[in-house]
Order: structure tokens, then C-alpha cells, then sequence
């Protein structure tokens, strides 16, 4: 009885995963937008919070952009950091050439604030929101805005974030885990929307969205629903890759994906009035979320428990021999979806447990900060 039940909650579980599979795998492709034929400007709002160690190569990545310098400024935001960011900041912005502006919070405001603070600040009409500790490919900004303009009825485009590349295990497992994420966000976006977005590189247009939701969830997906609450499409754009640095620890990236997950689940719980919509996005994909952020990652512990219980009482030597072969596995081939599946439902079910809690000003992550 346990094992039956056991598999029958894990197919359950996996039901949403299953029909991503099949989208990425045979659904509707993204068309090539390319790069904008006529470079609009944009302003670039730019959080940190204790960054000292990375602004420098953070601003010299800024200078190595192929986007039009004259065709952007930055608006540099301190939220009240205890190291020197803000002055270090201020001065490899003066070095750099680049047109900015320093906002120095007086009490911390965390990401949806400060970035609501700085777009009343703002003096161009298409706003790129980014962090101080990532790292832009040169022609991330010309994909990113080439999708914004491509379409009018596309308010807001998020790029593809990567882990740098290393042997650490907690880059591997990030790697498998955000090859298929972005892949599932690419088949969301051509059928209609997503609101998956990486807060690391985000541009919407401001005469469409005003302001960022800053009382529940994350900044990026909050982005997204207000394009989709309008009427119009949220896009995931592969091409504007956008590289983050991996914690070296697990104990780090813990805090820092655990923060995710929670801030996730709360933006896509904050939107539940959208699903009176009628288009794609609200009638199937957003339910699909639903289902695999509040009750996939609930579903398959419990069936991996039920499952492990029934093969101890009907074979506990068939059992000892699966727990190898995964172990196994796991060791020599750390870089898998199932790894990294794994490690992310267990993420999911801790931020679910987290719920409640004010997430919203956060601590520096980045491995160079640490």
C-alpha cells in the first residue's frame, strides 16, 4: 500500500514538470528579435547593499557594454552600506566616463523600495533594474532592449541569469538547474507570458509600469505581474545573459535561495485575482505555478517517504541498493537535473515554511562579499 500510494502522489507531484517538458521539448519557439534597429535611451538602476569588494569589476563590466554609451545613465543606490560601497562606488563611476547619479538611502529600504525611490528619478522612459554583483555579457543590454521594442505589446524583459562557471558543487547543481528554468521560461514567453523573471536584469517601460509592488514578494516577478495585470506580455529574453557568482558554501547559498524561493511564492500568492484573466498565461501556465511552487514540492517528499517505507517493509535490500545508486550517481555526475530538482523542491518547501516573514531588506550574498 505504501509503494502504490507512494508512486501515485509522485506522479501527481510530477505532473507539472512533465508538461514543461513536453513545451520546451515540441512547444511554440521565441522568435529572434535581434538588436534594436534604433537605440532608445534607458535609465539603469543599480542596488547595493555592502558590495566594496565587487563595484570596481561591476563598473568596468558596465563600460565593456556594446549598448550606446550616450544612450543610458545609471542611478547608483546605497542602501545604508556598512562597508565603503558608496564611496568606492562614486569614485570608479567618476573614473569610468559613464553618466550616473548617487542615491544614498538614509534607513534600509531593501530592493522594491529603493527601486521604486529611484524610477520617480528617473529621466529616460525605459528602466533597467540590475544588482552591484553581477556580471552583464557585452551584448546582454542590445538583446534585452532589442525584445522590449520589438513588440509594443511587450511591457517588460527579463535576461538569463548563470552561475559563473567552477568546480564548486554548488555552481554544478545551479548550472542543471538553471539550464531547464530558463527553458520553461523561454516556452512561457512565446505562447505569452512568465513572470519568472532574474531580478539581476530586468527593463520595462515606465508609461506602462509606474512602480514595483514593494509590500509582498520579489521585485522581478512583481515586475512581471503588473505587465500581465495591464494586459499586456512579460518576456523571458535567453540571449541577455546576465552571470552571478555562487556562493562557495552551501550555507550560504541556503540563505540566499531560501530568500528566493520564499519571496517567489509570495508574489505568485499575491496575484491570485489574475487568474480571472482570459489568456494563456492565466488560464495554464499560471495555474501550472501554482501547483508546482505551493503542493509539488509537499507531494514529493511525501512520496518519497511513503515510497523508502514501502520498499523497507517489502525489500529493504532493493532499497539499500537504490540509495547507492543515487548516491553514486549524485557523486560522479553532480551536474543533473535530478540533483538539482531535488535540492530545489527542498528550497520550495523552506520557503513555504518561512512564510510571514519580512524578507524584503536583505544581506549581501554575493561571493565576493563574503
Amino acid at each position: 500500500m505504501f509503494l502504490i500510494v507512494g508512486f501515485i502522489l509522485l506522479i501527481v507531484a510530477l505532473i507539472p514538470y512533465i508538461i514543461y517538458l513536453f513545451g520546451i521539448s515540441f512547444g511554440k519557439k521565441p522568435t529572434d528579435a535581434g538588436f534594436p534597429k534604433e537605440y532608445p535611451n534607458i535609465s539603469m538602476i543599480m542596488s547595493a547593499y555592502n558590495e566594496e569588494r565587487v563595484i570596481g569589476d561591476r563598473v568596468v563590466n558596465l563600460m565593456q557594454c556594446h549598448y550606446p554609451r550616450d544612450s543610458y545613465e545609471i542611478l547608483f543606490i546605497d542602501d545604508c552600506s556598512s562597508d565603503n560601497t558608496l564611496s568606492r562606488a562614486k569614485t570608479c563611476l567618476e573614473e569610468s566616463g559613464l553618466e550616473f547619479r548617487i542615491i544614498a538611502n538614509t534607513q534600509r529600504l531593501g530592493t522594491n523600495r529603493s527601486y521604486n525611490h529611484a524610477i520617480k528619478l528617473a529621466q529616460y522612459p525605459i528602466i533597467i533594474t540590475t544588482d552591484a554583483d553581477v556580471f552583464f555579457e557585452p551584448d546582454a543590454l542590445n538583446y534585452l532592449i532589442g525584445r522590449l521594442v520589438s513588440d509594443p505589446n511587450i511591457a517588460a524583459v527579463a535576461g538569463e541569469l548563470r552561475p559563473f562557471l567552477n568546480e564548486d558543487n554548488t555552481t554544478k547543481l545551479e548550472c542543471a538547474y538553471r539550464s531547464y528554468y530558463g527553458r520553461m521560461c523561454d516556452w512561457e514567453s512565446a505562447v505569452d507570458s512568465t513572470y519568472n523573471f532574474n531580478g539581476a536584469l530586468v527593463a520595462f517601460r515606465t508609461n506602462l509600469i509606474r512602480r514595483i509592488d514593494d509590500k509582498r514578494g520579489s521585485d522581478d516577478a512583481n515586475t512581471a505581474f503588473e505587465a500581465i495585470r495591464k494586459g499586456y506580455r512579460a518576456f523571458y529574453e535567453r540571449r541577455a545573459v546576465v552571470f552571478e557568482d555562487i556562493p562557495h558554501s552551501f550555507g550560504i547559498q541556503y540563505r540566499q535561495k531560501i530568500r528566493r524561493a520564499k519571496r517567489l511564492i509570495e508574489a505568485t500568492l499575491a496575484n491570485l485575482d489574475l487568474l480571472g484573466m482570459n489568456r494563456p498565461f492565466t488560464r495554464f501556465f499560471y495555474p501550472l505555478r501554482l501547483f508546482m511552487y505551493l503542493f509539488t514540492p509537499i507531494l514529493f517528499f511525501i512520496s518519497l517517504f511513503l515510497i523508502t517505507m514501502g520498499l523497507y517493509y517489502a525489500s529493504p535490500v532493493i532499497l539499500l541498493g537504490l540509495i547507492s545508486l543515487t548516491l553514486i550517481i549524485g557523486g560522479v555526475w553532480r551536474q543533473n537535473l535530478f540533483n538539482a530538482f531535488i535540492v530545489n523542491q527542498f528550497y520550495l518547501v523552506v520557503g513555504l515554511l518561512n512564510m510571514g516573514k519580512d524578507t524584503r531588506i536583505w544581506e549581501s550574498t554575493s561571493k565576493k562579499g563574503n
